[in-house]
C-alpha cells in the first residue's frame, strides 16, 4: 500500500513539474499552433513583421457592435479574432467595438455618423427581419486606426456587384488581416514609395482624378511631373536632358491618365529609359475619341480612333502589348440613367474579375466607359497577365463607328455577341527590351550625348484599353454637396451604383510597389463552410434530437458501465 501512494505522488510530482516547465519554454519562447486545415488562424510572414515593427499604442475603433444578422455576427466575431491573433504578436493594440447607434441621445447618434462618413467610413442600409416586418437599419462596418496623431479609415466589408450577402461577407472575412494590416502600414510607415501623374500630353485635369490622388496619398507620396518643363541654363538656351532624367527617375511609378496630344521622340526616349532603369508606368489609355457628353447635345456622334496620333503604339508593341483602335460592346454593362429609368448601356463594359491575382481577386465590378481590346505580342523575358476581360457575351466594334442614344432602347441581340473574354487590361513583368534599340536617338536632345540602355532592369506596367477608368464624376445631382465637388472613384451618380475602380487600381500600385509583401495576403484562400439552408431546415428536427437525446443516453450508459466495473472489481 505504501509503495503505491509513494508511486502516486511521484506521478504527480512529475505531472506538475512537466507543466512548469513547458510553462517556463512557452514564457521564454512565443509560438502559436493552428489546428485548422486552411490555416486560417495564421498570419503571413508580412504581417507578423508589420506588427513587430512599432512599440507604441495603436488604437482600434471597430464600428460593430450591436444586434445583427447572423451574417454581420460572423464578420464582428472574425475581426475580433484578427484583432485578437494581432495582439498576440504586438500588445500594443488595443481595441474598442462600438455602436453607433448605442447612444440614447438621437443627435448624439447623428453625429456620430456623419463624423464616420467624413472620415471615410460608408453606410450600408441593412434589413432587419422582425415579426412586424422588415426594418431598415444604418450600419457602418468599419474601424478606424489610430496611431500617434495620425488616424485611418478601414472598410471591413467588400462591395461586391451582383453577389449574395453570404458570400459578400464570406469574402470580406478572407480580406480581413489585408484591409487591417494595410491600414496599420498606412499609418506606421516613416517612408513612403513616390508616385507621379504624368502631363504634358493632354492628360486628366486634377479634378477628375482627385478621389483617386487623395486615397493613394495614405501610402504614397504623390507629385505630379510636366515632362516638358525642362531646366535651362543661365542663358536659357541650353536643356538639360541628363537633369530631366534624374528627376522622372526619382518616382517610383508613373501614372498616364487619358493622353490625347502626341508624345515626342525625347518624350518616349525619357518614358523608354526611366523603364529601362527600373520604373513603373501605369498606361491609362483612349484608342478611340468617344465622350458621353457628346449625346447631351444631340442624339447620335461618330467615335473616331485617335491611337496613332499619340505615337507610342511603337513603344508598347516592343513591350508586349498592342492596343486596338476599335470599341468594346458587352451585354453585361453598367447602366445609363435616363432620368426615368437605367438602362444597360453595351458601350460601358462591367468588368466581373475573373482572374486569380492579388490584384483582382475578390474585387467588385470595375467600370469601363468606351474601351478597346488589347492584344498581347511576344516578347522576350516579359510575362503578361491578362487582368480585365468582358464577359462571354461580347464582341469588337471596328472605328469609325456611329454611336447612337438609340441603342439604349433596343433590344439586344445575342447573336451580335459572339466573342468572349476580350482583353482591356493587361499587367506586364520582367526585363523589357528598349523600343529605341536598333534606332536613332531623338535629334532634339540639344548638345548632350544620350546614352541608351538596351536591356532593362526587372519592372512592371500595366496597360488598360479606357482613359476613364482612373476618372471619378463632378457633383451635379446631389444638393447637400457643392456642384462641382469631386465624388469617390466609381461612384456614378446617376444610377446610384458604387464600382471597384478605386480598389482596382489600388491594388495595382500595392502589387506594385509594396515591399513588405501584404498584397500577397489576397491569394490566400480560406474555406469558409455555409450551412445549406434548406437542407438545415429539412434536417432541423433530426439534429435537434441528436444534440438533446444522445448527450444524455452517454452519460447514463457510462454510469451503468462505470456502475458494473465496481461491482465486479469490489463484489
Amino acid at each position: 500500500m505504501k509503495s503505491r501512494k509513494g508511486r502516486d505522488i511521484f506521478q504527480f510530482v512529475i505531472i506538475v513539474g512537466i507543466i512548469i516547465l513547458l510553462n517556463v519554454i512557452g514564457s521564454l519562447e512565443f509560438f502559436r499552433v493552428d489546428l485548422t486545415s486552411e490555416k486560417r488562424y495564421s498570419l503571413s510572414d508580412a504581417t507578423i513583421n508589420l506588427l513587430e515593427s512599432f512599440d507604441d499604442v495603436l488604437y482600434v475603433k471597430v464600428y460593430l457592435e450591436g444586434d445583427f444578422p447572423a451574417g454581420f455576427q460572423r464578420l464582428q466575431r472574425e475581426t475580433r479574432q484578427m484583432l485578437d491573433e494581432f495582439r498576440a504578436y504586438n500588445g500594443n493594440i488595443e481595441y474598442q467595438f462600438i455602436n453607433p447607434d448605442g447612444s440614447e441621445d438621437i443627435q448624439n447618434n447623428r453625429e456620430l455618423k456623419q463624423q464616420l462618413q467624413y472620415k471615410g467610413l460608408k453606410p450600408y442600409n441593412l434589413q432587419i427581419r422582425e415579426q412586424g416586418g422588415n426594418k431598415e437599419r444604418e450600419v457602418y462596418p468599419g474601424a478606424i486606426l489610430t496611431y500617434g496623431d495620425k488616424e485611418v479609415p478601414v472598410l471591413l466589408l467588400l462591395d461586391q456587384f451582383a453577389s449574395s450577402p453570404e458570400r459578400q461577407v464570406n469574402n470580406s472575412i478572407q480580406n480581413l488581416e489585408f484591409q487591417l494590416a494595410n491600414g496599420i502600414r498606412a499609418l506606421i510607415s516613416s517612408s513612403k514609395p513616390s508616385v507621379a501623374f504624368l502631363y504634358g500630353h493632354g492628360e486628366l485635369e486634377p479634378r477628375f482624378i482627385a478621389d483617386f490622388a487623395r486615397s493613394i496619398g495614405v501610402n504614397y507620396s504623390l507629385d505630379r511631373f510636366d515632362i516638358h518643363k525642362f531646366r535651362s541654363d543661365s542663358l536659357g538656351e541650353n536643356i538639360s536632358i541628363q537633369d530631366q532624367q534624374r528627376k522622372l527617375n526619382r518616382f517610383d511609378a508613373l501614372i498616364i491618365a487619358k493622353p490625347r496630344e502626341p508624345f515626342t521622340d525625347l518624350d518616349k526616349y525619357l518614358l523608354d529609359q526611366y523603364i529601362m532603369n527600373g520604373g513603373k508606368v501605369v498606361w491609362l489609355l483612349d484608342a478611340v475619341h468617344a465622350e458621353m457628353d457628346s449625346l447631351s447635345e444631340k442624339s447620335q456622334f461618330l467615335s473616331y480612333p485617335i491611337y496613332d496620333r499619340l505615337r507610342i503604339s511603337d513603344m508598347l508593341f516592343r513591350y508586349g502589348v498592342r492596343v486596338n483602335t476599335n470599341l468594346v460592346v458587352d451585354m453585361i454593362s453598367a447602366g445609363v440613367s435616363d432620368r426615368r429609368s437605367v438602362h444597360n448601356w453595351i458601350y460601358f463594359p462591367m468588368v466581373m474579375p475573373q482572374v486569380k491575382h492579388p490584384i483582382t481577386k475578390d474585387l467588385n465590378a470595375i467600370k469601363l466607359d468606351f474601351a478597346s481590346s488589347i492584344d498581347t505580342i511576344i516578347a522576350p523575358g516579359v510575362k503578361k497577365t491578362v487582368l480585365l476581360k468582358s464577359s462571354p457575351y461580347s464582341n469588337v466594334v471596328s472605328t469609325p463607328h456611329m454611336v447612337s442614344l438609340q441603342r439604349l432602347y433596343e433590344e439586344q441581340d445575342e447573336t451580335r455577341f459572339t466573342r468572349q473574354f476580350i482583353p482591356m487590361g493587361v499587367l506586364l513583368e520582367g526585363r523589357f527590351e528598349s523600343a529605341f534599340k536598333n534606332r536613332i536617338l531623338p535629334k532634339d536632345s540639344g548638345p548632350e550625348q544620350l546614352k541608351l540602355k538596351e536591356k532593362g532592369d526587372k519592372t512592371q506596367m500595366v496597360v488598360i484599353g479606357d482613359g476613364d477608368i482612373i476618372r471619378n464624376q463632378l457633383n451635379i445631382v446631389n444638393p447637400n454637396i457643392p456642384k462641382g465637388t469631386p465624388l469617390p472613384l466609381g461612384f456614378d451618380q446617376f444610377t446610384g451604383q458604387q464600382y471597384g475602380n478605386k480598389d482596382f487600381l489600388l491594388n495595382v500600385l500595392d502589387y506594385m510597389l509594396d515591399d513588405s509583401g501584404l498584397i500577397s495576403i489576397r491569394s490566400r484562400e480560406l474555406k469558409l463552410r455555409l450551412l445549406n439552408p434548406q437542407k438545415a431546415k429539412g434536417d432541423k428536427l433530426y439534429w435537434q434530437l441528436i444534440n438533446t437525446i444522445v448527450p444524455v443516453v452517454i452519460i447514463i450508459l457510462f454510469g451503468l458501465v462505470l456502475t458494473f466495473i465496481r461491482k465486479r472489481k469490489y463484489a
